[in-house]
């Protein structure tokens, strides 16, 4: 969840508490609101420098040995081969459908993955 995500969240748990209407998009407009920004980010980078010290500690892996201090650990997502394979074929230039095809086809096979059909068996 994205930083104004967070803050949305929270503003609006204490609009419910208070009885206020939600607030549907976020636009920090207050001293105020930019400071509850800062506030998640400053909180979020020091999550992350906890648990990039936790995982040196433990020697660069985690396994979920039940160790107490593992829920500190923040495991990053996965990514996502096909959007990296967008990525890399998306250079802003403009080519035919069939040449930017033949580039993600490239892009996909020199990661071992392909398109293929489902077998409906």
């Amino acid at each position: 969840m994205t930083t104004e995500g967070k803050v949305l969240a929270l503003l609006n748990a204490v609009q419910d508490e208070r009885g206020i209407q939600p607030t549907t998009q976020f636009y920090p407009r207050w001293p105020s609101e930019v400071a509850l920004c800062r506030a998640i980010e400053q909180h979020e980078a020091f999550r992350q420098e906890v648990s990039d010290a936790l995982l040196e500690y433990y020697g660069g892996y985690h396994n979920a040995s039940g160790e107490p201090l593992e829920r500190f650990i923040i495991l990053a997502p996965k990514a996502d081969p096909l959007v990296e394979v967008i990525a890399e074929c998306d250079d802003g230039t403009w080519e035919t459908k069939a040449e930017y095809a033949e580039k993600f086809r490239a892009a996909l096979a020199a990661r071992g993955l392909e398109i293929r059909e489902k077998n409906d068996g």
